[in-house]
């Protein structure tokens, strides 16, 4: 088992979150919290002192904002007017992973989008 020079966020969406994607998509109306967050993304960041925990979702919300809501623009559906850190607080919130274990035995592969 390999330790990674990685710590981690999993990001979940809140109940404002989803009231969004409800209004621009009628056909998951009857979504739930769980629903939405039944697969949550995790983003791998540089490690933290422990007495910044949690600045790395901070640092790089746009990034992570316009990776979550992207799953839902489409079909006409058009990005919120303005992206601001006080809208991603109350769109999203996360869990910090401090360590981050590579368990496979494969070389990890990386992919730029």
């Amino acid at each position: 088992m390999k330790l990674a020079n990685r710590s981690a966020i999993t990001i979940y969406g809140t109940e404002e979150f989803l009231k969004w994607v409800k209004a621009n998509h009628k056909n998951l109306d009857r979504w739930t919290l769980d629903n939405l967050n039944n697969h949550p993304n995790v983003y791998l960041v540089d490690e933290e002192d422990q007495n910044f925990w949690g600045k790395c979702f901070e640092d790089n919300f746009e990034r992570i904002f316009r990776s979550e809501v992207g799953q839902f623009i489409n079909n006409g559906v058009e990005w919120p007017k303005e992206i601001t850190l006080d809208l991603y607080r109350s769109w999203f919130r996360f869990e910090y992973s401090e360590f981050v274990y590579d368990l496979s035995a494969n070389e990890l592969e990386k992919y730029d989008e």
